[in-house]
């Protein structure tokens, strides 16, 4: 199923939100379109339904982080010749790129106001489908424990670009929970007190989704279509409160969300095992295209491609430097950046796009079993890596050693979730390693300054 394209959809998304900040709503004054108000009082089950897809449409919209996180990380190289902000910026080879201090730092609103207005969104439809008598108690419990978990993975995104590990004066390295009122917004949280929250608020969804029934009443779009029911969302919700807790270094919570995840969560070898999850889909117009699908040996200098230290550093025969790198007939060169692979995850633009996939999982299991180290924990965790290589055609890795097995966990992430979020430039950060992300002329930043609008 593809996505519910409606204009009733465009007008509840952007009611209170304007199109450019998150913080700065404007008033809808158009006779011709829906007001806000129709749906916060009484709304339909197709009102609601509209919401639901509306928050959809906010969730994919948090892959807008993805080409600026993967640079930071140095996973790819953002050649985009339309603007030479993207490599001056985000590389940091500009005299003036300062990410951590300039509230206005180029194209890094993908990272905080987009994932704010999907919290937004859920907030709407939370409002909504508590002030109707159109919906059961159970159906309600559905609804509010969707938007809770999409919201939960919502705000894990700017909670990340805002971490500092020793925050100064101006920046506490948190971000705002409370945003129901966008006109008296609460206070700024610290990382810990945030994360905590954001624990709490992936908890209390699980609460509503264990008292939702057996069916969800509204539908949901094929990328989730392993997790469209009440008991199988779950399954997604203890997935993100397990990439949560180890974002808190909670090993123990992490193992337990990581169970409570199955069987989404499988332990195996196989790349059908690997796959499964959560995926952002796409259509024809008037929906939109994969926005990381580009034709191979494309002539436009106008795509992100695959960083050099990816291909230097891969182990022979690993089939995902095959799956996802395509080697070009020529190498594409901009401001003094070159490299000769690009994106070979899509067929196609109407190609599926991951959020969350069980190899991730496999991953996570795997750390929380190496930080923990109790037992047969070593053991464990050696084994859970070994099914992630031996999918992809690599031999076993062997050691009893803790650090190694660190350093391992974190290779394999390397490839394993190349290009899904920047999830290497948040490893790197995590284990205080983003020194050995190479300059490549420029500078590796820790963090994102808070938007001019917060300031």
């Amino acid at each position: 199923m593809k996505y519910l394209n409606k204009i009733l959809l465009i007008a509840l998304l952007t009611a209170g939100v304007s199109a450019c900040d998150f913080l700065d709503p404007n008033e809808i004054e158009d006779p011709n379109n829906p007001q806000l108000e129709l749906v916060l009082e009484n709304a339909s089950k197709p009102q609601l339904q509209n919401l639901v897809t509306g928050l959809e449409d906010r969730h994919r919209a948090t892959t807008g982080a993805n080409n600026l996180l993967s640079t930071f990380g140095r996973e790819v190289y953002p050649l985009f010749a339309s603007d030479p902000r993207f490599i001056n910026q985000w590389v940091g080879v500009g005299a003036n790129a300062d990410a951590e201090n300039d509230p206005a730092f180029f194209g890094s609103a993908g990272a905080y106001s987009t994932p704010y207005r999907a919290v937004y969104q859920g907030n709407i439809l939370i409002e909504s489908v508590n002030n109707t008598d159109a919906v059961t108690d159970e159906e309600r419990n559905g609804y509010l424990g969707f938007a809770k978990t999409l919201q939960a993975y919502s705000y894990l995104i700017p909670l990340m670009t805002q971490y500092k590990a020793d925050p100064g004066n101006n920046h506490e390295g948190g971000i705002r929970i409370d945003v129901d009122d966008v006109e008296n917004l609460g206070p700024f949280l610290e990382y810990d007190q945030a994360l905590q929250e954001i624990r709490d608020l992936l908890d209390e969804a699980l609460v509503n989704l264990n008292a939702a029934g057996p069916s969800f009443s509204f539908e949901l779009t094929a990328g989730f279509s392993e997790f469209n029911t009440p008991s199988t969302f779950s399954d997604l919700n203890r997935a993100i409160a397990a990439r949560a807790a180890i974002y808190a270094e909670d090993w123990d919570g992490a193992i337990t969300a990581v169970n409570d995840a199955a069987p989404f969560f499988e332990l195996a070898v196989g790349a059908d095992v690997m796959n499964k999850g959560g995926y952002f889909v796409y259509g024809d117009p008037p929906d939109i295209f994969n926005p990381f699908y580009y034709e191979p040996n494309t002539t436009a200098i106008q795509l992100p491609m695959v960083h050099p230290d990816l291909i230097a550093d891969a182990e022979p025969g690993d089939l995902r430097v095959e799956n996802k790198f395509f080697l070009r007939d020529d190498p594409i060169s901009l401001q003094g950046l070159t490299s000769q692979y690009q994106d070979n995850r899509f067929s196609g633009t109407g190609d599926s796009f991951p959020f969350f996939r069980n190899e991730e999982l496999i991953l996570i299991y795997a750390e929380a079993l190496a930080r923990r180290a109790q037992v047969t924990d070593l053991v464990d965790a050696v084994d859970a890596i070994n099914m992630v290589r031996n999918t992809w055609n690599l031999g076993d890795f062997a050691s009893a050693d803790q650090q190694a097995i660190i350093d391992q966990i974190l290779f394999e992430r390397r490839y394993s979730l190349w290009f899904e979020g920047g999830h290497r430039w948040i490893d790197a950060r995590r284990y205080d390693r983003l020194d050995d992300l190479p300059l490549d002329g420029g500078k590796i930043f820790e963090y994102l300054a808070r938007p001019q609008s917060e300031l």
